[in-house]
């Protein structure tokens, strides 16, 4: 009998669980099987954490290593072109203050017999060139080369590469010469640097009065092509890497001579100061004095 009241008691105090959503002690057998079944899962999970991390850990150490051995060739690399960077650049050097340079083969101003000779190095497209022919050229030919005093020599240095319209230019200014109009082209040709296109080379012909076909037939042949060449290689050869260069010095009897060179547009006084002291100082056999520091740098081959 008192059996039969705790069971009657369990089972009452069973479905007031369930319906109050209590749940059974631990110690039922549905939910040690549950609790069986949770463990069996953990140590599935677990199991699978600790093989997974080191997986990853053997693809990102291979990552690694392979990310040093790309590093490595890349130092390997940059040292090499660094050898091969450092070993093409060859240091310039010192520019000369003083120089000897031919005369023969450029344009002539003045009287041969003067007794101080410049040798302009100049480029038709190059904008301190035009500065220096529009404001100094006019008077030391004013002042010196139309009283005798200095012989003038135009000679060729066209930078291509950078100015690609100078190397026709010069050609036309030697064709010109041809009906003895080589100043009065140069002149044109400064005096129009923003427009030295071929047909514009042509009009400023004509507009001196040249004989257009004659005229055209020697600027398309390219006849003068190697004496303007000639006339860089001869600049290159004295020192000359840009423009205007200016050499002044003694005249000679021979085919060169040795002076002072000047590097860009320099104001008339510096141009002045040499020669005049070039008229006073004839026991010097330097054939040049020492020229101030430039204030105009010319313009270079990059």
């Amino acid at each position: 009998m008192n059996g039969q009241l705790f069971i009657a008691s369990y089972e009452k105090a069973d479905m007031n669980r369930r319906i109050q959503g209590i749940k059974k002690p631990e110690n039922s057998p549905g939910e040690k099987n549950r609790i069986f079944r949770g463990l069996i899962g953990l140590l599935v999970c677990v199991g699978l954490l600790m093989i997974n991390p080191g997986s990853g850990q053997a693809v990102v150490e291979d990552d690694v290593r392979v990310l040093r051995e790309d590093m490595e060739q890349v130092k390997k690399d940059l040292a090499e072109i660094k050898s091969i960077l450092q070993s093409a650049i060859k240091r310039p050097s010192p520019e000369k203050s003083t120089g000897t340079v031919g005369v023969t083969g450029g344009a002539m101003l003045g009287e041969t017999d003067a007794p101080v000779t410049i040798v302009e190095f100049s480029d038709y497209q190059c904008p301190f060139c035009q500065r220096y022919s529009l404001t100094v050229f006019p008077v030391l030919k004013r002042e010196y080369i139309d009283t005798g005093k200095v012989r003038y020599v135009f000679r060729d240095f066209p930078l291509s590469s950078i100015h690609p319209q100078a190397g026709k230019a010069h050609e036309s200014a030697h064709c010109a010469g041809e009906f003895h109009k080589y100043w009065e082209m140069h002149d044109a040709l400064f005096q129009n640097q923003k427009d030295l296109t071929v047909p514009s080379l042509k009009q400023y012909a004509a507009d001196l009065g040249l004989d257009s076909t004659t005229f055209e037939t020697c600027l398309d042949s390219g006849k003068y092509q190697a004496d303007i060449q000639q006339d860089v290689d001869d600049g290159a050869a004295a020192g000359i890497r840009g423009t205007p260069s200016f050499f002044i010095g003694k005249s000679g009897s021979g085919d060169s001579i040795t002076g002072t060179i000047i590097r860009g547009a320099q104001p008339l006084a510096k141009f002045q100061t040499i020669i005049e002291q070039l008229f006073s100082d004839h026991g010097s056999d330097a054939g040049g004095v020492s020229p101030e520091s430039d204030e105009s740098p010319p313009a270079r081959l990059p």
